[in-house]
């Protein structure tokens, strides 16, 4: 445990980190990382839920005060497994239970049907005209909401788009 000590500058202050130190804590943390986000599935990564994108972010903070010293370096990475399996907990419950993937993932909210836009759901999904042609191209490839049958803001962020046959 010494060596450990030793090259990963564990009881030092993180003022004190050499760059050695702060060299071999980043490959360790980035291996970890690596590690953390495989036993995280592929969602984590994926365009998907607000807690999807929030675990990201907070493993990365977490992740980097390990690096910095800022904060002891093996509970650091303790404490991203902890995370990983409240996450994966989550996800589970949102599986089983329709109103609490509602509460943590929220619902999809129809922007435009048969051809007409939703002028109040654009308004509380604080979605401008402009957002809604720009998205109907990107991922309908249609250029007017008219040619729409139903476009849809996803959960996840994105908008799918289903067009009017012919």
């Amino acid at each position: 445990m010494h060596l450990l000590d030793t090259l990963l500058g564990l009881h030092r202050d993180s003022a004190d980190l050499t760059f050695g130190q702060m060299s071999l804590r980043a490959l360790v943390v980035f291996l970890w990382g690596i590690v953390i986000v495989r036993c995280g599935d592929r969602r984590l990564l994926g365009r998907n839920a607000g807690f999807d994108v929030l675990l990201v972010v907070i493993l990365g903070s977490v992740l980097s005060r390990g690096i910095n010293g800022q904060a002891a370096f093996f509970p650091t990475l303790g404490v991203c497994a902890v995370l990983v399996f409240l996450h994966h907990l989550l996800a589970f419950a949102t599986l089983h239970s329709d109103g609490f993937s509602r509460l943590v993932k929220g619902t999809p909210r129809t922007l435009v049907r048969n051809g007409e836009a939703d002028r109040e759901e654009m308004r509380r999904t604080k979605f401008t005209p402009d957002d809604l042609d720009e998205n109907l191209r990107l991922n309908g490839n249609v250029s007017d909401p008219a040619q729409v049958r139903e476009a849809r803001l996803e959960r996840n962020g994105t908008v799918s788009v289903i067009a009017k046959d012919g």
